[in-house]
């Protein structure tokens, strides 16, 4: 039975309600009282003083303690039906309030336990016992006052339940959730705007509890107050989006945030049916790992995206996209769904009337998010097996296509370089001074060129067209288009910068064609080949996005995409410092003693002011001047400006750049140089996927169906790209599968050891050159059946010794190689140890 009568308002009279009204205001005033109860310094006051304070407090806390008593003498009374009524509310907001309130209140007024739960008081006080008996009171008799939230204003939402929680105040929990019986939470969310960047951002009382990364407050809500585990908030978050997203804005708690996910997943309701907790487990933990929020992102997709790499391992790891299997009983097989990761779009998600895809708009690949990230965060992602493996078998498929296109491009720059130099060639001519030699449509040679060169760029307008027509890989890295765009430019792997200057160069040579076919047919037309000069300079350029996928030049290619950025902000102000200086040289200059027209045109004058921060100008002019210290003083201004300041701080700009592009940021001993071409390789990888066909295209791993949460409900049948890594991965032989039954346990483990490969010997005196990689260890069949466990360990010792071929003295000896010994031990019941041992 509700604490709030069902008796409408309408039937009581007029002047009942009126003194409950006053009696409710009376509530709140004495809360105010209590909220600036101040205890003076007993330190400055005599004793008798002070006993006398003491004493006007106490009474003071009583009288506030009675009233509420009086108000609340009845457990349920149908008064209370006017302690959330919205005029009320609304009334209880004064100005003094505005000023004093912890919650700032502007829209909207809020309940009775709501304003206890804000105030703050001195720990271990009479106010602190007097504040927890009200508030005991005001849930005992008004429960739905509990998770009643406040209506309007940017606290929006807010209950008495965040409170306690934000205040990990466990003895109100608990009481709370006495008295709130089996009412169900799901719909509390606080959803406003002053929350965001704070442990509020969760929204549901679940959520807050897991950013505060107490396991106490999480297991009170959970289980205590019926809190579903895959409670969402406005923004469709669950609690371990949530735990990324601040992760994301409070870097510093990530190892708080990475222990209380790994109690998240590994959480178990208490159950005495075993096959239950099973159940229950896979259904709520695994359901959190693959919910999408309101921006269609999973947990894993959002970890990438944040660029959380822990938590995007930890996840990956997670038995919801990484199984372990057993293929043959030595080794291990670990089975990677890469759905997320793949660029690929599964057939069953793309609808028969619509045009092929590759990932819908808020469908990114992961692959997609790693060209936008920061260089240390894209390394680490890079690097990660799956991640790393997807990337490389990708680069194997597209390998040739992209050298064939490099040469071909190679061979068409080439000819289009030798038509250039033909076309610049001039000749006199009779009704005009000079004519070019070897027109368009006239010269066989430049003719085809420029045709081969028109088709060309064709086919590069037409693949843009494409990739605007597909939508493909329209991963946004911000809302706004502005900050989108300037992201793009300032990230050294993204390929806009490449699609623009090809976009260009098609241009420029298509209307280069056009422009000199009318002029060859037409005189009226004098055209100077400036198309064809800008194209020539565009299409060289355009090496560089093909020196990209070569270790030797990766970096080269990474620098000047990272220093274009700083060079638009040294342009700009450069700029204006030099037009700045211009106009003050050129005033200076005016009606100078000499015959030098440098300074006797305002374009002029810029130009020789650029030859001299460059230091190639002759400064004997400047004292030719009619004011010639005048003119030597902004010589040396802008000598100090531009020379010695802006050129060493963009030189300062470059070298921190290039410190920060080739700092080795130490991933599985991979260098800096090796991850910026894996980077550039995925780059080059997301270019030719937006526009190729499906057919075209590779898919890396396997198809298979799975159990999944999709569109709110769980499909048994999920068509799912998983990609599988076994413990000899690395190996090139094979085994054969076996039967441990057919053989005898020791036979069938021997059979199944590596054998000792053949190689060729180095003459070297350094151990050191010729280490072998020993297989990745695995789990074996036996410990997966529960027999007794077998022990693999690897061993390295030397084969041989050799004396010194250089001193010939046999007391002088060094290491000729060295084997790694697999030895495998096996108890048997008696406890003793049977021991293998096999070579590498």
């Amino acid at each position: 039975m509700s604490c709030f009568s069902k008796t409408s308002v309408k039937e009581q009279p007029d002047i009942a309600w009126a003194k409950t009204d006053f009696q409710i205001r009376v509530l709140y005033r004495e809360l105010e009282i209590l909220s600036t109860f101040k205890l003076e310094d007993d330190k400055i006051l005599d004793l008798e003083t002070v006993k006398k304070n003491k004493k006007e407090q106490s009474e003071k806390l009583k009288d506030i303690e009675k009233t509420f008593k009086k108000f609340f003498k009845k457990k349920r009374s149908e008064k209370y039906d006017r302690l959330l009524d919205k005029g009320i509310l609304k009334e209880t907001i004064t100005d003094e309030h505005l000023r004093n309130d912890a919650l700032q209140t502007e829209e909207d007024g809020e309940s009775l336990l709501l304003r206890a739960m804000s105030i703050s008081v001195e720990k271990q006080s009479k106010q602190e016992t007097t504040l927890e008996n009200i508030k005991a009171m005001l849930i005992e008799s008004c429960p739905q006052m509990i998770c009643f939230p406040k209506k309007k204003g940017k606290f929006e939402g807010i209950t008495p339940l965040h409170v306690a929680i934000l205040k990990e105040d466990t003895d109100c929990l608990e009481n709370m959730a006495t008295f709130n019986g089996d009412k169900k939470i799901k719909h509390v969310r606080a959803s406003g705007s002053a929350f965001q960047n704070t442990v509020m951002m969760a929204g549901t009382p679940l959520g807050v509890a897991v950013l505060k990364c107490n396991k106490t407050l999480f297991h009170i809500v959970l289980e205590q107050f019926n809190s579903e585990l895959d409670v969402t908030n406005h923004k469709g978050d669950n609690i371990v989006h949530s735990l990324i997203k601040y992760a994301h804005v409070q870097p510093d708690k990530m190892n708080d945030v990475l222990e209380m996910l790994h109690y998240v997943l590994d959480y178990e309701l208490p159950s005495q049916d075993l096959d239950e907790k099973k159940i229950w487990k896979k259904k709520k933990v695994n359901k959190l790992l693959m919910m999408k929020n309101n921006e269609n992102l999973n947990p894993l997709q959002l970890a990438a995206k944040r660029q959380q790499y822990k938590i995007f391992k930890l996840i990956m790891e997670h038995e919801v996209h990484c199984t372990r299997e057993s293929s043959n009983g030595i080794f291990n097989e670990e089975v990677f769904d890469i759905t997320e990761i793949e660029t690929l779009a599964l057939e069953n998600d793309v609808a028969e009337d619509e045009h092929e895809i590759i990932k819908q708009e808020y469908h990114e690949s992961i692959l997609e998010y790693l060209i936008h990230q920061q260089t240390t965060s894209a390394f680490l992602f890079a690097d990660f097996m799956p991640v790393r493996e997807v990337i490389i078998e990708k680069w194997k498929h597209y390998k040739l296509l992209f050298r064939i296109w490099f040469v071909i491009h190679f061979l068409f720059m080439i000819l289009l370089s030798v038509a250039a130099l033909y076309r610049s060639k001039l000749v006199p001519a009779e009704n005009r001074d000079t004519t070019y030699k070897y027109p368009v449509t006239v010269d066989a040679f430049v003719t085809s060129v420029s045709v081969i060169g028109c088709i060309i760029g064709v086919i590069y307008m037409l693949i843009e067209c494409s990739r605007v027509y597909l939508g493909r890989f329209q991963f946004k890295t911000s809302s706004s288009r502005l900050k989108s765009v300037r992201r793009h430019f300032s990230t050294p792997y993204s390929n806009l910068l490449f699609r623009i200057y090809f976009l260009l160069f098609s241009l420029l040579i298509i209307c280069d064609l056009i422009l000199a076919s009318i002029a060859t047919q037409n005189s009226f037309l004098d055209y100077q080949n400036y198309c064809l000069l800008f194209a020539v300079i565009l299409g060289w350029y355009l090496f560089m996005f093909f020196l990209q996928t070569f270790k030797t030049f990766s970096f080269f290619t990474v620098l000047i995409q990272r220093v274009i950025s700083d060079m638009f902000k040294f342009a700009f102000v450069m700029g204006i410092f030099l037009v700045a200086f211009s106009i003050a040289m050129y005033m200076a200059m005016q009606g100078a003693d000499t015959d030098n027209d440098d300074f006797e045109y305002f374009g002029k004058t810029i130009m020789k002011m650029l030859t001299i921060m460059l230091g190639i100008g002759e400064i004997d002019i400047l004292f030719q001047a009619r004011q010639p210290i005048l003119a030597v003083m902004v010589f040396v201004l802008f000598v100090l400006l531009t020379t010695i300041l802006l050129l060493n701080a963009l030189i300062a700009m470059m070298s921190n750049s290039c410190t920060d592009l080739m700092s080795n940021h130490s991933v599985s001993g991979m260098t800096a140089t090796k991850m910026h071409c894996r980077l550039q390789k995925l780059s080059v990888i997301l270019f030719l996927e937006s526009f190729l066909p499906r057919c075209m295209c590779k898919e890396v791993g396997f198809m298979n169906r799975k159990l999944r949460y999709e569109n709110n409900e769980w499909v048994s049948n999920t068509k799912r790209r998983f990609w599988s890594l076994s413990s000899i991965h690395e190996h090139k032989e094979t085994t054969e599968s076996y039967d441990l039954s057919d053989k005898g346990l020791i036979s069938t483990l021997m059979s199944h050891l590596p054998r000792k490969k053949l190689r060729k010997k180095k003459k070297t005196a350094h151990a050191k050159d010729n280490q072998i990689q020993p297989a990745v260890n695995s789990t074996t069949a036996l410990e997966m059946q529960n027999q007794k466990p077998v022990r693999r360990l690897l061993q390295i010792r030397d084969i041989g010794q050799k004396p010194c071929d250089t001193c010939k003295n046999d007391s002088m000896v060094y290491t000729e190689t060295q084997e790694i010994a697999e030895v495998i031990e096996v108890p048997k019941v008696e406890e003793d140890t049977i021991r293998f041992a096999t070579t590498y």
